[in-house]
């Protein structure tokens, strides 16, 4: 559309769009009904030509007309039978090597004045229109006459158009008169409808308006009814309330990692401004370390926060298969590095669809989470089983438990449960929030079982597991208790 021309709106497309298809409607139907009517009055002429032509055979069955006089005869006494005049049928007796013979001689005279034979006389055998001067359009039936075989003349029997045109006229100016009232009954109901459609619509722009300005509480609000309209109202609402609940998110998330940022940053600005100060070299040394190590947990909660925001923006993991048997055991192998636990761990043969560093991961700080609410010598014990194609992997531990109120809280990010009872044991509170994380981007589920006092927990299903294939029969070793100590 060129850009000096305004845009037009969506109540002005609708109404002029079912216009639009009224008009082609209309004008499909008044050509059906404007072609059907000429073809059907033709069709009824040409069955009163052809029935006055039987009429004219049996006529002469009964007669020899081997003569032209005889002929001539014969058609006079058939035209002076009939009534004809110039509006009706006319009949038109050629006769080899005599007169002419009509029912309208008038006409047929004017008609030869005006060429040679005229209109009407040059008519061609069977059936044709000719225009006729003095009688309008006509349709003609032409015949041979035949005696012993022999051709002695030519009939012809017409019948004017005029009342085809006058029906086909009456038709046309019918339907210009109901086309007119129906277009414009049509373009003002596209235009109420167009008005009811286009209703929601606007809310949908106003409402998205306000979210633009950064009011995300706004809701369309239910339409009733179950059409395309209702329900991009429900998915247009509940696209606003996931965008609410994830700015928030984002919200709580700045201000939490605000928080946890701070605390490392002023032991870590405290320790250098004493550092400078500090004289004794055996506690310059543990200023180092403990700056060191505060180093390193400003490092670890940044890396969590970077697998965080990957998990939120979907590029988290890079599935492959994985050999549950040597994954397990790399596990073991590692175990101890987390704390002095009675370890156990029960795995499974078979394969596992799924990323194998952040699977990793998981078991790390499922792990890593059971050891920080256990002490030296207690049993913490890494489990798997097989159901179908579905692998779920268990981490216990014989700490305290967790409350009850908090089983769906500890995967929430920054919550600790240690704090709500009076201790703080480190970490970022950010382990278990990507356990979560990664295990739904794979598509599973996990979640937390305890009773107080009576340890912990932490359950997880991913899909993705198929069983050992039948030639392999290396398993692993002791698939009951295993230890690393």
């Amino acid at each position: 559309m060129p850009e000096w021309l305004p845009p037009i709106g969506l109540r002005a497309k609708l109404a002029s769009s079912i216009a639009i298809v009224a008009t082609v409607a209309i004008g499909a139907t008044f050509v059906a009904v404007y072609s059907g009517t000429g073809s059907r009055l033709r069709a009824q002429i040409d069955r009163s030509l052809n029935s006055q032509f039987q009429e004219w055979q049996h006529s002469t069955s009964r007669t020899v007309l081997s003569t032209p006089g005889a002929l001539t005869r014969f058609a006079n006494r058939f035209v002076t039978t009939q009534r004809y005049h110039a509006e009706s049928l006319v009949v038109v007796v050629q006769v080899l090597g005599g007169q002419t013979v009509s029912s309208d001689p008038e006409l047929l005279a004017g008609d030869e004045e005006r060429g040679a034979g005229g209109a009407l006389l040059a008519a061609p055998a069977g059936f044709s229109d000719r225009n006729v001067p003095g009688a309008g359009p006509m349709r003609v039936l032409t015949e041979s006459i035949l005696a012993s075989g022999r051709l002695v003349g030519t009939v012809r029997f017409a019948d004017p158009l005029r009342p085809v045109d006058a029906a086909q006229t009456s038709v046309l100016q019918i339907f210009v008169l109901a086309g007119v009232l129906t277009i414009i009954a049509a373009a003002l109901a596209g235009l109420g409808l167009a008005v009811l459609i286009a209703a929601p619509l606007r809310r949908f722009a106003a409402v998205a308006d306000a979210a633009a300005a950064g009011d995300l509480t706004v809701r369309s609000g239910p339409i009733r009814g179950r059409d395309e309209v209702a329900v991009l109202s429900g998915r247009f609402d509940q696209m606003l309330a996931k965008l609410e609940r994830a700015f928030a998110r984002q919200r709580q998330f700045v201000s939490d990692a605000s928080h946890e940022l701070r605390t490392p940053l002023a032991v870590a600005r405290a320790q250098v401004e004493l550092l400078g100060r500090e004289r004794d070299p055996e506690r310059r040394r543990e200023s180092i370390t403990g700056l060191l190590h505060r180093l390193d947990e400003l490092d670890r909660l940044v890396g969590d926060m970077l697998t965080l925001a990957s998990a939120d923006g979907g590029r988290l993991i890079e599935p492959v298969e994985i050999d549950l048997e040597g994954f397990f055991e790399d596990v073991r192998r590692e175990l101890p590095l987390f704390g002095e636990r009675d370890y156990r761990v029960k795995g499974v043969e078979g394969t596992l669809l799924a990323d194998p560093v952040r699977l990793t991961q998981v078991v790390r700080n499922l792990v890593r989470n059971a050891v920080t609410h256990t002490k030296p010598g207690d049993a913490v014990e890494l489990s798997a089983v097989a159901s179908g194609d579905r692998l779920q992997i268990a981490v216990s531990d014989s700490g305290p438990g967790i409350p009850a109120a908090q089983l769906e809280e500890i995967f929430e990010r920054f919550h600790r449960v240690e704090r709500s009872r009076g201790r703080d044991r480190g970490g970022t509170g950010l382990g278990l929030p990507i356990a979560r994380a990664i295990v739904e981007a794979h598509g599973g589920w996990i979640r937390a079982e305890s009773s107080a006092g009576r340890g912990a927990t932490l359950r997880l299903e991913l899909p993705g597991y198929a069983p050992p294939r039948p030639s392999s029969t290396v398993g692993l070793e002791s698939s009951g208790d295993r230890r690393a100590r």
